[in-house]
């Protein structure tokens, strides 16, 4: 490496090439990633929010009583279907939503069993099936993080995928970019500006870095077969044994037409726990009554650190095992590990939390990155007071996001709370909601001056956080004193954490509100185009 001729070393240059990286590799999709953290973070408590979006459920004491009564719903209401799926629940489950494939019809379309309303049933704690409102709770925030909304599923993967790659290079390139990165994570310069967005920026970073790099390095694992599909073509001419080693299956057996009685599942579930080495968590029967029929029992991915989970398969009449999952090879183990560190499934409430509390981190890294590359344009503008269309832009797209989408999240829950329960297509009208919500905020913060949008949004968030543990305080019988009355803490958690978050934003729009940027008076031989003016 050459000495400079000011004494330097091309060091200096490498990581200034490094910020610019860093800087546009941030800034460009940095508005999806915000979006896709803070989804995915919300994620983390998709069955917390599965439970809170149905007050009319109560907890689950016995997953077993679940999975009978699911048994002999399905036995009435869907005798001879092709199948049945019965997810076990868990004590912090929002009960069990069952599905089942009806027989192909000569002549009819197929149609897939999961899409219809009309071939799926809420099993609820007492084993009966239950009438609640219809909503998607937190496994929409889950599917959002990746597959986005009003997008095909194959768009939105790619826009993902390239958002986690540019992610994975900002991150990269931060480290290399500031040297003094782990000093800088003890040093937080308050009210001074761009230093002071740095500091937040780079605290926030430093706080959870083995974390984000951990997040979007696994993100981008459960996307290789389609952003890096080479290895699979040049290894596999057939998809389908491409799917058998990745999702190996019992062989199929086809209908004989002869009725049988099914054998009780429930003795086999623990049989099942048994030979599999943890809990159950889905049940899925071929040819139900047949005497062909066909019970595989698949275990629960929260009890592992892999997501490729091992199934047993069994004999519907006699319960007689006749099938188990081969050994994974190294390559799957490696990638279902990789998947299952993604998710995060495997970890109890201290490792959930964990996961939770990284993620807001990391919400706030790529937030504080969006503002502070205004905050640093800004004092190199000639006029502050009329920046450009470029920056001006920026600067509304960080509000539309960064202060907009939480709100939007926030309207989500509202939806799920106001919505008429006899909605049509309801979980629609929430998602639906939802997106609205998030085009008004848009709308604000383009007619609004920023510093005012800022205040009024974050003050708006804060309060429909806030009130929502109100409203089911005084509105519901799953408010928070009953809930934690009666040690239910998946609900009384959810709302208390939806009360802090109001308390945080509430604070930020507190700090925003008394910030005074401080006016740098330019001395006479400055040249106007130097000069600084303060923020709108």
């Amino acid at each position: 490496m050459g000495i400079d001729p000011d004494g330097g070393t091309g060091v200096k240059g490498f990581r200034q090439s490094q910020s610019t990286l860093h800087t546009w590799s941030g800034l460009l999709l940095g508005w999806v990633l915000f979006a896709v953290f803070v989804a995915g973070t919300a994620a983390y408590w998709r069955e917390a929010l599965n439970r809170w979006s149905r007050p009319e459920l109560t907890r689950i004491e016995r997953p077993e009583r679940v999975v009978d009564g699911a048994v002999a719903y399905l036995m009435k209401r869907a005798p001879d279907a092709k199948s049945w799926f019965i997810p076990v629940p868990t004590v912090h489950s929002a009960g069990s939503q069952v599905f089942w494939q009806p027989q192909e019809t000569p002549g009819v379309p197929k149609r897939r069993g999961r899409g219809r309303r009309d071939t799926q049933a809420l099993i609820g704690a007492d084993g009966q099936p239950v009438a609640a409102r219809e909503t998607r709770g937190g496994e929409f925030f889950y599917r959002f993080h990746f597959d986005l909304h009003y997008v095909p599923v194959f768009f939105a993967r790619w826009i993902v995928g390239i958002a986690a790659m540019f992610m994975l290079v900002a991150i990269l390139s931060g480290i290399v970019t500031h040297k003094k990165i782990f000093r800088d994570f003890f040093t937080l310069r308050r009210e001074k500006g761009q230093r002071s967005w740095l500091d937040g920026h780079n605290a926030s970073a430093v706080l959870a870095l083995p974390f984000h790099l951990m997040i979007t390095y696994t993100g981008l694992v459960t996307l290789m077969a389609m952003l890096m599909p080479w290895a699979v073509v040049a290894n596999y001419t057939d998809e389908a044994k491409l799917f058998d080693t990745l999702f190996p299956q019992a062989p199929v057996a086809e209908r004989v037409g002869r009725n049988a009685p099914l054998v009780p599942i429930v003795p086999l579930l623990r049989d099942a726990e048994r030979r599999l080495g943890g809990p159950v968590g889905y049940i899925g029967v071929a040819n139900p009554n047949d005497a062909a029929a066909r019970i595989t029992m698949t275990r629960a991915p929260t009890s592992m650190l892999s997501a490729r989970t091992p199934s047993v398969a069994y004999d519907g009449v006699t319960g007689a095992p006749l099938w188990s999952a081969p050994s994974p090879s190294a390559a799957v183990v490696t990638q279902g590990a990789m998947v299952g560190l993604h998710a995060g499934r495997f970890g109890d409430y201290g490792i959930r939390w964990l996961y939770f509390l990284c993620g807001i981190t990391g919400s706030i890294m790529v937030a504080s990155g969006l503002i502070l590359w205004t905050v640093k344009r800004r004092e190199r503008l000639p006029d502050p007071a009329r920046p450009p269309f470029g920056f001006r832009l920026v600067e509304r797209l960080n509000i539309g996001f960064v202060a907009g989408f939480p709100i939007a999240m926030t309207l989500y829950l509202w939806a799920n709370r106001l919505l008429p329960v006899a909605m049509e297509r309801r979980a629609d009208g929430e998602v639906n909601a939802m997106f609205a919500g998030w085009g008004i905020a848009f709308a604000y913060a383009l007619i609004r001056r920023s510093a005012r949008a800022w205040v009024e949004l974050l003050t708006l968030l804060a309060a429909l956080l806030i009130a929502l543990p109100l409203y089911n305080l005084v509105a519901l019988p799953t408010g928070l004193v009953w809930t934690i009355a009666a040690g239910d803490w998946v609900l009384a958690g959810a709302d208390l954490t939806l009360a802090a978050l109001g308390g945080g934003f509430a604070f930020a729009a507190w700090r925003v509100h008394r910030f005074r940027p401080k006016v740098r008076r330019r001395a006479a031989r400055v040249a106007p185009s130097n000069a600084w003016a303060p923020a709108e």
